[in-house]
């Protein structure tokens, strides 16, 4: 499959204009500092506590398509160096040793003989109803796999311990629809692996 290409939406500034000016200054939290206020946020599905929701370098504000990038992941580098699963339901929490809610979990295998680092990750996911897409690119800053290690790598919103934020107003939180996911992971010097799946019909549920 390949990534599809960002759909241009709407200017964030104007909805965010037209949603401020409706409303007192008192309620123009903006938590982030990107211009958008925190409730406006909500309503143009981005992240009030990131000023970048999509990761592509330009200000939600700015953003013509806030919640959508093109994949900007090299599509170079050795082959074989580690493999990937990925779910986005029925989640476990190797911490607590606990199943978990429902959210982005990938695990990566090192197979490559050396230590992964490095490593970058650009997500899509597809609203089967609907048919719209958001996609999302994140260096994984602090992260490495060391040689042979099984690493899981979780994107949420709880600001647990190696958890990485995701968007809790993206499509994934606000349609119950089903959707079809593809993901890409890189590691420095190795070629990315690619894997797609299906997230069945409801929302973000609770631990199972």
């Amino acid at each position: 499959m390949t990534f599809p290409t960002r759909a241009k939406f709407a200017l964030p500034f104007v909805l965010a204009a037209l949603w401020a000016a409706g409303h007192p200054a008192g309620a123009a939290t903006d938590t982030d500092m990107d211009g958008v206020p925190d409730a406006a946020e909500a309503v143009l599905g981005t992240d009030p506590l990131n000023a970048d929701t999509d990761g592509d370098g330009a200000n939600d504000l700015a953003d013509k398509a806030p919640a959508s990038i093109d994949n900007p992941i090299a599509q170079t580098g050795k082959p074989d160096g580690f493999t990937l699963a990925a779910k986005a339901e029925d989640n476990y929490d190797p911490q607590t040793k606990k199943d978990a809610p429902d959210h982005l979990e990938l695990t990566v295998k090192n197979t490559s003989g050396e230590s992964l680092k490095g490593l970058e990750v650009f997500y899509a996911m597809t609203d089967d109803v609907t048919g719209k897409t958001e996609s999302y690119y994140m260096p994984l800053t602090g992260l490495s796999v060391g040689t042979g290690e099984t690493a899981a790598i979780h994107f949420d919103s709880t600001g647990a311990p190696g958890h990485f934020r995701e968007n809790p107003n993206s499509i994934y939180h606000t349609s119950q629809n089903g959707k079809l996911f593809t993901v890409q992971l890189a590691a420095e010097g190795f070629k990315p692996v690619q894997v797609e799946f299906k997230k069945d019909k409801g929302g973000a549920e609770e631990a199972d």
